[in-house]
């Protein structure tokens, strides 16, 4: 399995674990909205995973350590919070009081959902720098570069015949 595949199935998973805490006020949510409920449940894991993918992008390479790993989880969690309260401010609110309702719904969604979101992210980023630093076997961890060895010459500007 591809890591981006499983970087991206445990955000998902974790997320909606998350959201399901507060999955009745996400239906109530989209109740009022006019929406589908299955809209405003499917919505935030999907976001989840897609900013998981564009925040460990290389992490084979540039995450060594277990914070470099929860600091992307925690930049996914925050990522998400605020997209999640854009989709709500664009659903529930007119385009007149666009930004001021933004504002309200980034508190409000703060304080009722954030919590669970978090949560979940900093699991998944838990278990994600786990699975960098076991590197097993089922996950497809490409290696880095080998240094240069001592026996290949070196070119440098002296040795250069053109």
């Amino acid at each position: 399995m591809p890591l981006q595949v499983f970087i991206a199935l445990v955000f998902g998973i974790c997320s909606w674990l998350g959201l399901a805490v507060i999955e009745p006020l996400m239906r109530s949510f989209a109740v009022e909205a006019g929406l589908r409920s299955w809209l405003f449940i499917a919505v935030p894991g999907l976001l989840a995973m897609l900013f998981a993918v564009l925040s460990y992008r290389d992490a084979e390479a540039r995450i060594t350590k277990m914070e470099h790993s929860l600091t992307r989880g925690l930049l996914v969690g925050l990522a998400t919070w605020s997209a999640v309260a854009m989709v709500i401010a664009w659903a529930w609110c007119p385009s007149h009081s666009m930004m001021s309702c933004f504002s309200n719904s980034l508190i409000m969604s703060g304080i009722v959902g954030g919590g669970p979101l978090l949560i979940g992210t900093m699991i998944a980023g838990g278990i994600v720098g786990v699975v960098l630093r076991v590197k097993p076997s089922w996950i497809g961890i490409r290696k880095p570069p080998a240094p240069p060895s001592d026996d290949t010459p070196a070119l440098d500007a002296k040795t250069d015949a053109r």
